[in-house]
């Protein structure tokens, strides 16, 4: 990386779409993160929000800090993967998974594979393993994680969450799949201590070894990466709301082709696919895809 980018925004602070080009080209350098692919606005209001969080007065600061600092890159590679996740996130499409759509899937196949794209800090990873584990084919089945972002990665991998984020999970459920844990393993990120609305320290919930052992987590690019194929079931939701029109498309069109015929594409609310026909998929119900049988 150049000195003569830090100087040539030195004193920067209202990106231009010039000086965007450079600190988006620069991103990638340092951290592997193709900001081209998402919406220009959406990161500018982000790379914004670093500036001010670090009491930086230019991009050129910014640049250097991430040249310099392992502690900022870090920061700054978990604020721009937008990591936010927390179990059956929208509980109404999640009892429709239940209910409907692994039901379908098991009248066709009593060994489930799914992918949870962009899977944050695990939770939705999870989520479907303990749905799985109710219909008794988890044993049999696998549920993989993905995610750009290795500080969540090792998150997901501890199966260690905060008593707010269990606020979605059935009753049953999480008495089934939880414990109470003291403390974050050693192998998770550092994070600080929550507290709950009554100013006590928040409680810590672990994964039940039973519904860990079933699910996986690496890192993955969903821009860079080869997909594997033959999953029956793939989840990404609130993970292209930022993605320009073309960088949706693409994607969209190499998670069809992931799935097994008349496997299901579970996307977020805001991310209707208009162009599912051409894509490969067939709108089976609300926010759910499911990828045409093979013709002939």
């Amino acid at each position: 990386m150049t000195r003569a980018d830090e100087v040539s925004l030195a004193g920067t602070k209202d990106l231009d779409d010039a000086a965007y080009r450079v600190v988006a080209r620069k991103v990638y350098e340092l951290t592997g993160m193709d900001l081209n692919q998402y919406k220009a606005n959406q990161m500018k209001r982000l790379l914004d929000s670093v500036l001010r969080r670090h009491d930086m007065d230019s991009y050129g600061t910014l640049l250097r800090r991430l040249r310099e600092d392992p502690e900022m890159l870090r920061d700054f590679k978990g604020r721009m993967s937008i990591n936010v996740s927390e179990f059956f996130r929208d509980p109404v499409r999640f009892e429709y998974l239940d209910s409907h759509i692994v039901p379908e899937l098991l009248s066709r196949n009593s060994r489930l594979a799914a992918w949870s794209a962009g899977s944050s800090i695990g939770c939705e990873a999870y989520s479907v393993a303990m749905i799985l584990a109710k219909h008794g084919v988890l044993d049999r089945s696998r549920v993989l994680g993905t995610d750009i972002d290795e500080e969540v990665i090792l998150r997901a991998r501890a199966a260690t969450y905060w008593e707010s984020e269990l606020r979605n999970v059935p009753r049953g459920m999480r008495d089934r799949c939880f414990s109470p844990a003291d403390s974050l393993p050693e192998s998770a990120y550092p994070l600080p201590w929550r507290r709950a609305t009554d100013g006590t320290r928040e409680s810590l919930y672990r994964v039940d070894e039973s519904i860990r052992r079933s699910v996986s987590f690496r890192m993955e690019d969903l821009f860079r990466s080869d997909f594997e194929g033959d999953f029956d079931l793939i989840i990404c939701r609130n993970v292209t709301i930022y993605f320009t029109e073309e960088a949706k498309r693409g994607l969209y069109r190499r998670l069809c082709e992931a799935l097994k015929p008349g496997g299901y594409l579970f996307v977020g609310g805001t991310e209707i696919i208009f162009n599912a026909d051409s894509l490969g998929l067939e709108n089976a119900a609300a926010f759910f895809y499911r990828r045409k049988p093979e013709s002939g």
